[in-house]
């Protein structure tokens, strides 16, 4: 794990750099966590087992609230995690949550968007008719290629990975 925690530190490096370059299409504010309300939230075995790292070092008041986040998760629902519309192991979150909010180019060279951007958030004054009109970020942020030098296991959605194990 101190391999990955290292290279969480350089990634949220050079994502930082990204949200700055592109700070004024990015409308993310503290308190609004509509992108942890609803979602799929891609996580891979390797991000699980560091997520639950971050779980473990939570007060109990927090861990119990967590607990009973993950007894009513639903597929597409809101992260168990979030509690008072933040995240409760921010330090540990997943890839998925690290990037989102950003633009860039993922296979095929296609663009992906954060969802937001349909609620008039995160480059919707760039975004028309499903077409962006700045350059995105030219780097595939998606967890697979971010993760590629590491043997990341299985990719679930967090809803199976918590039934799996709750």
């Amino acid at each position: 794990m101190i391999n990955y925690q290292k290279f969480l530190e350089d990634f949220d490096c050079r994502l930082k750099e990204y949200f700055k370059r592109d700070s004024g299409f990015i409308h993310c504010t503290a308190g609004c966590s509509a992108c942890c309300e609803t979602g799929d939230y891609p996580v891979s075995q390797l991000e699980l087992e560091y997520l639950m790292q971050g779980f473990a070092s939570l007060d109990n008041t927090l861990k119990l609230e967590v607990q009973k986040n993950i007894k009513t998760i639903q597929r597409g629902g809101k992260c168990p995690f979030l509690i008072d519309k933040k995240c409760s192991i921010y330090a540990y979150r997943p890839i998925i949550c690290r990037v989102h909010g950003l633009a860039y180019l993922c296979r095929q060279n296609t663009v992906k968007v954060p969802y937001c951007v349909n609620e008039g958030k995160n480059y919707s004054t760039v975004y028309n008719s499903g077409e962006i009109t700045i350059n995105p970020i030219a780097e595939n942020l998606d967890t697979p290629n971010v993760l590629k030098e590491f043997k990341y296991g299985e990719i679930r959605n967090l809803f199976d990975w918590v039934n799996k194990y709750y």
